[in-house]
């Protein structure tokens, strides 16, 4: 019997092709976004076949993602992990940036840099206020040692900074400078304060539904191939935004305000010392 060439490549074609064959509905499209880079990076190691499906959730809280995940309009969405959160939906243990979202730099009015400038200790950071996203891992982690926090939706926030609000907008060191690029033509008054670097226990995890087995397949796959070989590593401390991050941070020259976070979840401590920031 003779195989004809044409059916003899397709069949090498399926044999040879990925195993998975995936839509993933994302609901942040933001260009400058170190996490769906890093998402875009994974999901390519995991050799899957998939498509990232962006919906028209990017405005949304995220206590709205999480209903979404749970629905199945998203299937994924990146967080700082808390316990609350680790209960509601499951979550890829690879922190994304390996910890350095615990280092956090204030955004800011640039009005107000010298009046920030001025701060030497957690006490003198007591004097102002903190605004962040609803519902944020982050608000009862500094409330926990007596610095006031309001929220507010995440874009927001930005727009009312920029008004002139005397608040400061803790982000972690990878993404305040990366954020404001996407704004710096529009609000102009928004600056990274270079004073202050606050630290604590902090990971961005992503988290998608306990029963979309096929995605956390994916995903720890694509994770555990690109630390096995090193990869992984590479493409983040190499990535242009996190370079740059690290060289406008200039860590070294900051008043470093080191703060307990009592309430990070349990069996995240767990996470092998390997996938955190040395």
């Amino acid at each position: 019997m003779t195989i004809s060439p044409i059916l003899f490549i397709s069949t090498l074609l399926m044999l040879s092709s990925p195993t998975w064959a995936i839509d993933i509905k994302v609901s942040d499209s933001r260009a400058n976004n170190v996490y769906m880079d890093a998402l875009t990076w994974v999901l390519d190691k995991s050799g899957a076949d998939y498509r990232l499906v962006h919906t028209d959730h990017s405005m949304s809280s995220q206590v709205r993602k999480v209903t979404l995940v749970q629905s199945g309009e998203l299937d994924i969405m990146y967080a700082g992990t808390t316990r609350e959160l680790e209960e509601q939906l499951l979550p890829i243990r690879f922190p994304i940036t390996r910890g350095l979202i615990g280092k956090r730099v204030f955004i800011i009015n640039k009005n107000y840099k010298s009046d920030y400038g001025q701060i030497k200790s957690l006490e003198d950071l007591k004097l102002y206020s903190g605004i962040l996203g609803f519902k944020w891992a982050d608000k009862e982690v500094l409330e926990a040692v007596g610095l006031q926090q309001t929220e507010e939706i995440y874009d927001d926030i930005f727009v009312s900074l920029n008004s002139g609000s005397r608040y400061y907008f803790p982000r972690g060191i990878l993404e305040a400078y990366s954020e404001l690029i996407d704004k710096e033509n529009i609000l102009s008054n928004l600056v990274v304060e270079d004073n202050v670097l606050l630290e604590y226990k902090s990971a961005v995890l992503f988290f998608i539904n306990p029963k979309n087995k096929e995605l956390e397949a994916i995903l720890n796959e694509g994770f555990k191939k690109g630390y096995a070989d090193g990869s992984y590593k590479n493409f983040l401390y190499k990535h242009p935004l996190i370079k740059g991050s690290f060289d406008k941070a200039k860590l070294g020259q900051r008043v470093v305000v080191a703060i307990p976070n009592p309430f990070f979840p349990e069996k995240s401590l767990m996470i092998p010392s390997k996938y955190w920031h040395e």
